[in-house]
């Protein structure tokens, strides 16, 4: 019996210990968790730089149709990938890719998924 509490305390310390390091690795903000919230972070990070660019490129033409700076080419040619028209005087051509296109919708818009 004397034995017994002896090795109490150290068997009550040990338990405690394994408690808290079972919790730390598997808790809801253990260590597991953390690899997961450091994968959604670069994944969430990649997304918001092409969003980015998606809204730069976006100003960009919306630039081009504002009042102040109405490029009249770039209209033109909106209305023709949009309306699929075009002067009968004009003379069109169009180019042939490898791309991937969306010939759904010939006048995606440049961020488009």
């Amino acid at each position: 019996m004397n034995r017994l509490k002896q090795f109490l305390p150290v068997v009550i310390f040990l338990w405690v210990i394994a408690y808290f390091a079972y919790h730390a690795m598997t808790g809801e903000q253990g260590m597991r968790n953390l690899i997961v919230y450091q994968q959604r972070e670069v994944a969430l990070s990649q997304k918001l730089t092409q969003l980015q660019r998606c809204r730069a490129s976006y100003e960009t033409r919306i630039a081009l149709l504002s009042d102040q700076n109405l490029d009249l080419d770039y209209l033109e040619e909106r209305a023709h990938a949009v309306l699929f028209m075009a002067d009968p005087r004009d003379i069109v051509l169009t180019v042939n890719t490898k791309t991937k296109t969306n010939t759904a919708n010939p006048a995606s818009l440049p961020c488009a998924n």
